[in-house]
């Protein structure tokens, strides 16, 4: 077992060898002059012209200079960092006051296990589409979730970041995936037909059956395979703090009424209207999908805040009522204990941002999205191989390129065209973009919030020596091996049957 340990190094390094790896690719395929031409949209009417794109190499004097002195934009630009800071604040206070554990240890007295994991995962799911909040705030409450249940915490990151990543193209409503793609989407079919149209709502009804079952999945692969494998909690709640059974329901009750006082002015503020009502809102945009979802919405833009705000209030109110806060200090001390325990997150985000932005500093990923787009469009494929062709080349090119909305930018002005042709909906095309798009993104590296995951991960490692990138990856594939067949089987079964994917609208043309 010690010579175990020992060859496990830290993944801080996996990040470094990774980086490492980039930088010498780079100018290998830069020597080879690696480059793709492929068409991009240069307005939202459908116009297009060609690009051409080179990798550039970071063995050159500008590469090497960009090397030494993007350390901190590359970390400044890192979207998760300042979020998991604003986050942890808030949750710390709420982990801390034991808000968290009381109102879970109440839930999994009354409610089947199963059913919990189906509707964590579900949750997750649902969340997916918010970035930010669903990494920073819902995946953590896993870890908690799942000692509450007396089982490994690591069991309820794995399961949460799996639903997270994996059905990032699910969910029950529409969404800001849905706002950032449609109107690329509809330029491209416009290529072929100047009049259509795509609707926001275009794959709401597959994605509804897809977040269903995926979660329905992932309960049975956590019940069945992962709570067994990963045993039972090992770690103590000693840090927190006990108090009478009585108090805590005053908490509890304390809690729920500030939720409902701080949901209140939210929901107003999140309706149309003048004034204070639809303060979140772009008001500047019509229907009310825009409104909530564009780039200028207040609501979107700080959702972590928001949510942040609302956590921080449930365990300061449930701390005062219950008597876990009974100064100001007491709330800094929650925050501050918080941080320490989660201090080697930040560590780890600082090499993930380098070798973040090392990848997107090569053109990497938009040589293989235009290198792939274009076979699909010479291809002489049809029907469900070509379906297949697109869901695969979309999730590969994600290993090296998971921004979603530049990833279609440069797939969709080709692919929606080739599939239009091929008599498949350009709705069905998105559909599947956005399956391939979700697929890999739990085991990417080059994911930004994968680094999230695996922090959380050596937080909740009890032996800190074991805490290895193989850990994590081990803890993750089982959710990865079932999420490729779950979105295969899904789509090739909608394509076959002809089911509709959104109202009145259909798979084939």
């Amino acid at each position: 077992m010690k010579d175990k340990i020992k060859k496990s190094s830290h993944p801080v390094m996996f990040f470094v060898y990774m980086s490492i790896l980039v930088v010498i690719l780079s100018g290998i395929f830069s020597a080879l002059n690696f480059q793709v031409t492929y068409d991009v949209l240069t307005t939202i009417a459908g116009e297009v012209e060609s690009k051409t794109v080179a990798i550039n190499s970071l063995l050159s004097f500008d590469g090497l200079k960009y090397l030494f002195t993007s350390s901190y934009d590359n970390l400044n630009n890192f979207v998760p960092f300042t979020s998991l800071l604003i986050g942890a604040i808030s949750f710390g206070i709420a982990l801390k006051s034991g808000f968290f554990k009381t109102l879970f240890n109440r839930i999994t007295s009354k409610v089947p296990k199963w059913l919990i994991v189906f509707l964590y995962s579900l949750l997750c799911i649902v969340f997916s589409a918010s970035g930010n909040t669903a990494y920073i705030l819902i995946l953590p409450i896993g870890a908690i979730l799942f000692m509450s249940m007396g089982r490994n915490p690591i069991g309820g990151l794995a399961l949460g970041f799996a639903s997270i990543a994996s059905a990032h193209g699910a969910g029950l409503f529409v969404n800001s995936l849905d706002y950032n793609l449609v109107s690329t989407t509809e330029a491209s079919a416009k290529l072929i037909s100047s009049e259509y149209t795509v609707a926001q709502n275009s794959n709401l009804i597959f994605m509804i059956a897809a977040a269903l079952v995926i979660a329905a999945i992932f309960t049975l692969v956590c019940e069945k395979v992962m709570v067994r494998k990963q045993g039972r909690n090992l770690l103590s709640d000693d840090e927190e703090t006990v108090v009478e059974e009585e108090r805590e329901n005053k908490g509890l009750i304390g809690a729920l009424v500030a939720t409902l006082v701080f949901l209140i002015p939210l929901i107003l503020m999140i309706i149309p209207g003048k004034g204070f009502i639809g303060l979140l809102l772009d008001k500047s945009q019509t229907g009310y999908v825009n409104m909530l979802f564009s780039d200028e919405a207040l609501f979107m833009s700080n959702l972590v805040s928001i949510i942040s705000l609302l956590f921080g209030i449930q365990g300061f109110v449930y701390g005062v009522v219950a008597g876990t806060i009974r100064k100001i200090r007491d709330m800094v001390n929650f925050s501050t204990d918080y941080l320490k325990s989660i201090g080697g997150i930040f560590v780890l985000i600082f090499f993930a941002a380098q070798f973040y932005g090392i990848v997107n500093q090569t053109n990497i990923g938009n040589v293989a999205a235009g290198f792939f787009a274009n076979i699909i469009s010479s291809s002489d494929f049809s029907f469900i191989p070509l379906v297949m062709l697109l869901l695969l080349f979309v999730a590969l090119t994600n290993i090296i390129m998971p921004s979603s909305i530049d990833k279609w930018a440069i797939f969709a002005p080709t692919v929606v065209p080739a599939m239009v042709k091929a008599n498949i909906t350009p709705e069905f095309a998105q559909l599947i973009y956005r399956a391939g798009d979700s697929i890999t993104n739990c085991i990417t590296p080059v994911f930004m919030y994968f680094v999230i995951f695996i922090g959380f991960i050596e937080v909740y490692t009890k032996n800190k020596n074991e805490f290895s990138i193989k850990g994590c990856y081990r803890a993750i594939l089982p959710y990865f091996a079932v999420a490729i067949l779950v979105w295969l089987l899904l789509i090739i079964c909608w394509y076959i049957i002809g089911l509709p994917i959104g109202p009145n609208i259909y798979p084939g043309l």
